[in-house]
């Protein structure tokens, strides 16, 4: 009965939509009997399927949490920290991460640890100290989803400030067992931010616009995808991404200088 019960509410929250993961279904609830669930890290975990050789795997220790694992590609100054989607895998961006590194940025993939919630912030918080241990001088944050919501909430909580952050297909909760309202916490983002979002995505455009109206930085941009029902890293594949690659690498080169 208990495997059944899982399966209605993975049901239920699909039926929201992927949509609802980037409005904030959190990938550290659901099935953590999984062996690639984000709530196990270890050194291999999910990345093991996109290690390329010359990645630096790392594990950060978090106050409070699990140690999560990640991995470092290429060497640069300038870095972007990529965050994944519930039920997703950071393997999603390594397509967009390979093509970053290719434009001389340092990225940084990294596993969810066991933290929820607000408190997510500090497994974020320690993959970015990685990174900056690293060599790393700009680090932008940059997630699809539920990825999209804790780089958001990030950008205000990380310390010292990073130089901007990216934010695909999230808006209106965040995270399953909290369903913390993501509006009050965009009106917190003052860092330069880039808004990506499809207008036939199950997450409501007009909930975007209205945590994207929130945000009270004046270096801000939207970019509405017509006709599109990606979410998330689909945002930067197919047809999608004449929109949404220009305004992503534009974005990038300008606050990570």
């Amino acid at each position: 009965m208990l495997n059944v019960g899982r399966s209605a509410v993975l049901v239920l929250l699909l039926a929201l939509g992927m949509a609802g993961c980037g409005s904030g279904s959190d990938p550290a609830e659901p099935a953590p009997t999984s062996p690639t669930s984000p709530t196990t890290p270890s050194s291999a975990g999910m990345l093991a399927a996109c290690t390329p050789e010359g990645a630096k795997a790392f594990t950060a220790p978090v106050a409070g949490g699990t140690a999560v694992s990640g991995l470092q590609l290429g060497d640069a100054a300038r870095a972007v920290v990529l965050s994944y989607e519930w039920g997703g895998s950071p393997c999603d961006w390594f397509e967009v991460a390979t093509e970053l590194v290719a434009r001389g940025y340092r990225v940084a993939l990294w596993e969810y640890g066991t933290l929820t919630g607000l408190d997510r912030i500090k497994e974020l918080q320690a993959v970015v100290d990685q990174v900056r241990d690293a060599g790393a001088t700009e680090v932008v944050l940059a997630g699809g989803s539920v990825g999209g919501c804790v780089s958001m909430i990030g950008g205000s909580m990380i310390t010292p400030a990073v130089s901007g952050v990216v934010v695909l297909s999230c808006a209106s909760w965040y995270d399953v067992q909290h369903r913390l309202p993501t509006t009050p916490l965009a009106a917190k983002l003052r860092l330069p931010t880039l808004y990506l979002a499809g207008d036939g995505d199950t997450l409501p455009v007009s909930e975007v616009r209205k945590d994207f109206a929130a945000i009270p930085a004046k270096d801000k941009k939207l970019v509405i995808v017509a006709d599109s029902s990606a979410h998330g890293v689909e945002l930067l594949s197919n047809t999608e991404a004449a929109a949404t690659k220009p305004a992503l690498f534009a974005f990038l080169d300008r606050v990570s200088r």
